[in-house]
C-alpha cells in the first residue's frame, strides 16, 4: 500500500497532459481486455478461489462482448474495474494513467461528501449554495434512486471475498481520487453529468426536497471544505501514526495505528514508540489496551511483526506458507511496468520454491522474516486487548487482527475487518499497463497463508464480538461509538 502515498502526491503532476477525451477503437479495447484477461489468468493465484474456471471463463467472455464498437476510455475503465472486482481480491487495483487520469481528476464532482450507512447515502459538509443540513438522506440523483445507484457502483469495487464493509467504507474515501471514492464510482458507473438533481429527505425536518446543484472541481471542493468546515481531505496523510496515550485513572492505554507506512516528516519512530509504550504499560501496571486499527490500509509487515510480538507472549510468525503463481513472468514482458523487464525470471537454483502444480509454487524453507518464528518482547502485554476495526482495516492490518483472533482473547469492536481471515493475496506486485488505454493494474502473484490457521468462513474478515451500527444521528453528532464501548467495557470490569 505504500504506492498510495506516492500516487496521491503525484496526482497533480498530470496537469500538463493535453488532449481530447480518450476513445478506443474496438480493436484497441479488445487488445487491452485480452491482455488484462491473460495477466489475471497467468498471475493471480486465487482467480478460481470463489468460482470454478468454467464460471470465470464465461464471465470473461460475457464482459468482453460488451466491447462491440468504439468505446470511450471512461467506459473501458468502468469495464476493467468491474472485471477486476469479480475476482474478489482487495489487492487488485485498477488505476487510470495519463489521459484517463486527467479526465478523472478534472471531472465535476458533488459539492459535498457522502456517508454510507448500509445501502443508504447521506450528505455531509455541503459546499453548495443550498446549505443542505448534515445527515440529509439522498433519495435520488439525476432520476436514479439511491438503491439503483448503490447496486450499480458496488459491482465495480474490488474487495476480498464476500466482505461488504470494505466496499462501503471505500465509497467514503476522499483522497485517493484516482481509484477510490463515491465520486469516482458514480462517474464511472452511473452518470457523467456536470449538474446533479438531488431528491433528499432533510435532516431534522424529514421534509422531502429537490434541488439542482452544479458540480465543482475536486480542488474547489477541497478549498471550500477547509474554509467552511475545517475539513482537510488529505488529513489521513498528515496525522501521525502511531499515537499512544495512557489513562491511568481508568486503567487503560490506547494505541492508535491509522497508517502502516512510515513518514519521517510526521510519524514517530515506530519501533522506539512501541518499546517506550509497552515499557510504560508494564511499569505502570496498566491492565487494558485499546488498539485502534480503524482506517489502517496495511502495507508494512515489519510493523505487523513488531505489534504481535508485544501483544502475544509466545513465539509467533506471520505466515505458515507463502505461495507464488509463477517464477517466470516473461510472457507479460510487453505490458509489465515498475520492474526491470530483463529480470522477469526468478532464480530458483537453491530450490527455495517447490512446484505444486502448473500454476503454483510454495516456499520450501524459511527464507523470509515473515516465515521465521519471532520471540515475544520482554514487555509483551498480558492484559485485556480491545481491538477497534472497520472495513478499511485491510492487508497487514487485517492480518494483524486475524493474528490476535488466533492467539489472544481480545475483544473486537466495530465492523467486519476488510481483509480475509485466511491471509491476503498480497505482498509482491506484478504491475501491468494496458497498451492502448494506459490503465495500470496491480496484481499480486502471492498467497500468504496465516500462521496457526483456525476454522473461519472463507472469504470473510474477522467478525466483531461487539458489532457497531451507526445511525446518521450518531454521525451528525460526531460520536465515536467504538471508543465509547471499549471504555464502557473496561469500566464494567472494575466493578
Amino acid at each position: 500500500m505504500r504506492f498510495i502515498l506516492t500516487l496521491s502526491l503525484l496526482v497533480f503532476a498530470l496537469d500538463n497532459i493535453q488532449g481530447q477525451p480518450l476513445a478506443l477503437t474496438k480493436e484497441q479495447a479488445t487488445e487491452d481486455f485480452n491482455w488484462l484477461r491473460f495477466a489475471l489468468e497467468y498471475v493471480h493465484p486465487r482467480l478460481y478461489k470463489y468460482d470454478d474456471k468454467r464460471t470465470v471463463d464465461a464471465r470473461f467472455d460475457s464482459l468482453s462482448r460488451q466491447i462491440n464498437n468504439e468505446i470511450s476510455g471512461l467506459d473501458f475503465l468502468a469495464l476493467v474495474s468491474k472485471t477486476n472486482a469479480t475476482v474478489r481480491c482487495g489487492h487488485l487495483y485498477t488505476i487510470p494513467q495519463e489521459q484517463l487520469a486527467k479526465e478523472i481528476l478534472e471531472k465535476k464532482v458533488l459539492p459535498f461528501h457522502i456517508k454510507t450507512l448500509e445501502d443508504k447515502f447521506y450528505i455531509l459538509n455541503d459546499c453548495s449554495n443550498f446549505s443542505i443540513p448534515n445527515g440529509s438522506r439522498i433519495l435520488s440523483i439525476n432520476g436514479k434512486s439511491d438503491k439503483e445507484i448503490f447496486n450499480t457502483i458496488i459491482q465495480g469495487i474490488a474487495s476480498d471475498g464476500y466482505i461488504q464493509t470494505r466496499k462501503l467504507r471505500l465509497m467514503e474515501r476522499y483522497f485517493n481520487y484516482l481509484f477510490h471514492g463515491f465520486n469516482l464510482y458514480y462517474h464511472l458507473h452511473v452518470d457523467r453529468g456536470n449538474t446533479f438533481k438531488i431528491e433528499y429527505i432533510e435532516y431534522g425536518t424529514n421534509k422531502e426536497k429537490a434541488i439542482k446543484v452544479n458540480g465543482i472541481s475536486i480542488d474547489e471542493r477541497q478549498k471550500l471544505l477547509l474554509k467552511k468546515y475545517s475539513v482537510d481531505e488529505q488529513i489521513w496523510f498528515k496525522t501521525s501514526s502511531p499515537k499512544f496515550e495512557i489513562n491511568k485513572q481508568n486503567d487503560f492505554a490506547s494505541l492508535t495505528v491509522s497508517r502502516s507506512f512510515y513518514d519521517q516528516t510526521i510519524d514517530p519512530n515506530f519501533d522506539s514508540l512501541l518499546n517506550s509504550a509497552f515499557y510504560r504499560i508494564k511499569n505502570e501496571k496498566i491492565n487494558n489496551l485499546i488498539l485502534d486499527l480503524r482506517n489502517n490500509e496495511g502495507g508494512d509487515e515489519h510493523q505487523q511483526r513488531e505489534l504481535i510480538s508485544y501483544l502475544y507472549n509466545k513465539p509467533f510468525r506471520l505466515y505458515q506458507n507463502i505461495l507464488l503463481s509463477h517464477l517466470d513472468f516473461r510472457p507479460l514482458k510487453n505490458v509489465i511496468i515498475e520492474r526491470d523487464t530483463s529480470n522477469l525470471f526468478f532464480n530458483n537454483d537453491d530450490e527455495y520454491m517447490r512446484r505444486i502444480n502448473d500454476n503454483l509454487w510454495i516456499n520450501n524453507y524459511e527464507y523470509s522474516d515473515n516465515l521465521i518464528l519471532k520471540q515475544p518482547k520482554d514487555n509483551a502485554f498480558t492484559g485485556k486487548i480491545y481491538v477497534l476495526m472497520n472495513g478499511i482495516t485491510f492487508s497487514s492490518a487485517a492480518a494483524l487482527v486475524s493474528d490476535l483472533k488466533k492467539t489472544t482473547d481480545a475483544i473486537f469492536i466495530g465492523e467486519e475487518a476488510g481483509g480475509a481471515y485466511e491471509g491476503p493475496t498480497g505482498g509482491d506486485n506484478i504491475v501491468i499497463q494496458l497498451p492502448n488505454s494506459k490503465i495500470m493494474v496491480r496484481i499480486s502473484p502471492n498467497i500468504q497463508i496465516g500462521y496457526m490457521y483456525q476454522k473461519h468462513p472463507i472469504g470473510r474478515g474477522v467478525l466483531p464480538t461487539h458489532p457497531i451500527k451507526y445511525t446518521i444521528r450518531d454521525v451528525v453528532e460526531g460520536k465515536d461509538l467504538e471508543i465509547e464501548l471499549a471504555r464502557t467495557l473496561i469500566q464494567r470490569k472494575k466493578f
